[in-house]
């Protein structure tokens, strides 16, 4: 079977953590609890930009 590699699990792992911060944000959302939705807002941001950063990343490799 295929194999994973580091990246492939860290992107894995990102999309796991934005999925339950979405529901932590809709159940805060129904219960109107304003500052935890403020601090959800901000976590799926940082998550958002970890995937991006992971995506992007390309190591450099010194050829000689």
């Amino acid at each position: 079977m295929g194999r994973c590699n580091g990246r492939c699990t860290l992107v894995g792992f990102c999309c796991l953590q934005l999925v339950a911060a979405l529901e932590r944000q809709i159940f805060d959302f129904l219960g109107y609890q304003w500052a935890p939705i403020l601090a959800n807002f901000l976590h799926i941001m940082a998550v958002i930009l970890g995937i991006f950063g992971t995506i992007q990343y390309r190591s450099r490799y010194l050829m000689m």
